[in-house]
C-alpha cells in the first residue's frame, strides 16, 4: 500500500505527459524520463542511512516531476501562447527533460547539502 501511494503522483504524472502529447510517442517517452528518474531515485533513496541522502533524493524526484509536469500543462492549456507562440516551440520538448534533470541536480544537491549541515550542526551540541 505505501509503495502505490508513493508511485500514484509519478504515474499520474508520466500518464498526464502521454496524454498531453497525444499518443505515447519516443518524444512522450523522453519526457516522461525526468518523472520515471525521479521515482527510481526516491526509491532507492528511502532506504538510506543518512537523513541528508534521502531529503536530497525526494528533492530530486519532485523538482523533475513537477518541471515536466508544469511545462507540459502550460503546453496543454497555452499558458502566454507556450505552443502557439512560435513556430519552433515544440523544439521545447527536446530539451525539457534535460533542464528537468538540471534543475532537480541543483536542487537535490542543495538540499542535501544543507540538510548534512543541519545534521551536523546537531550531531556536535
Amino acid at each position: 500500500m505505501k509503495t502505490t501511494l508513493l508511485a500514484l503522483p509519478f504515474l499520474l504524472a508520466i500518464a498526464f505527459v502521454v496524454y498531453a502529447e497525444g499518443k505515447l510517442t519516443p518524444f512522450a517517452i523522453w519526457n516522461a524520463l525526468p518523472a520515471v528518474a525521479g521515482f527510481a531515485l526516491l526509491w532507492v533513496g528511502r532506504h538510506a542511512r543518512l537523513a541528508a541522502h534521502r531529503i536530497g533524493c525526494a528533492t530530486f524526484a519532485v523538482v523533475a516531476t513537477l518541471f515536466v509536469t508544469l511545462f507540459h500543462l502550460a503546453w496543454w492549456l497555452d499558458w502566454h501562447g507556450t505552443a502557439t507562440g512560435s513556430s519552433t516551440s515544440a523544439l521545447a520538448f527536446i530539451f525539457v527533460p534535460i533542464w528537468a534533470c538540471l534543475l532537480a541536480s541543483i536542487a537535490g544537491a542543495l538540499a542535501w547539502g544543507v540538510a548534512w549541515l543541519v545534521d551536523r550542526r546537531r550531531l556536535a551540541r
